[in-house]
């Protein structure tokens, strides 16, 4: 348990004046996989391994605004999830600042719909948004049972928080890209996960 404390402390404190590089790097999700922090402090992961081709489990997540949200449901757009670990951390500022920097600056993304999604409960994910002045992106918490990390994979087992990555599905729900980073002080490629979208709309 101590450990545990150690290496949470460790990403929670990680300098908030830091730039986090945007990595192509990913690595599988699942049971058996493991996460890293600062490449010396290994987490595992657990739940069932997410593949592109599969179909986005059922989930049903909490939105910052208290609504429910199911990842199955239909709909007529191409879905991006960022999945950010904790929006306590750093790393996951930039990542969110990043993203709504995106969407609110290119005006090419009719059709996709961009989500944020954490382990945190909508409360933070209020607080988060307000004192960063984020928008143009839906908040999705996973915070009251973990069923997405679990279903997807991504669940971190040690701290019940998710693995950083991002999650593209086609119109039809189906998994179109995948990205999970295999270090934890890293960014998913948002780029690289719009212009799939962008080739299926």
């Amino acid at each position: 348990m101590k450990k545990i404390a150690i290496l949470l402390s460790a990403l929670l404190s990680t300098s908030a004046f830091a730039q986090f590089e945007t990595t192509k790097e990913s690595a599988s999700f699942g049971t058996g996989q493991i996460v890293t922090l600062e490449q010396s402090n290994k987490f595992d992961l657990t739940g069932n391994a997410l593949k592109v081709g599969d179909f986005m489990p059922s989930v049903v997540l909490m939105t910052s605004g208290l609504k429910s949200y199911d990842t199955s449901a239909e709909s007529k757009e191409i879905k991006i999830y960022s999945v950010l670990t904790s929006v306590d951390t750093p790393v996951c500022v930039q990542q969110a600042v990043d993203l709504s920097s995106y969407v609110n600056s290119n005006d090419n993304l009719k059709g996709i719909e961009f989500y944020a999604l954490s382990a945190d409960t909508p409360f933070a994910q209020q607080r988060f948004i307000k004192d960063h002045n984020l928008d143009g992106v839906t908040y999705l918490s996973d915070s009251l049972d973990h069923k997405f990390g679990l279903k997807t994979g991504s669940l971190i087992k040690q701290l019940g928080l998710l693995a950083r990555s991002i999650i593209v599905t086609d119109k039809n729900n189906q998994i179109i890209y995948l990205q999970r980073v295999p270090e934890l002080t890293t960014i998913p490629d948002l780029e690289a996960a719009v212009k799939i979208a962008q080739s299926r709309l």
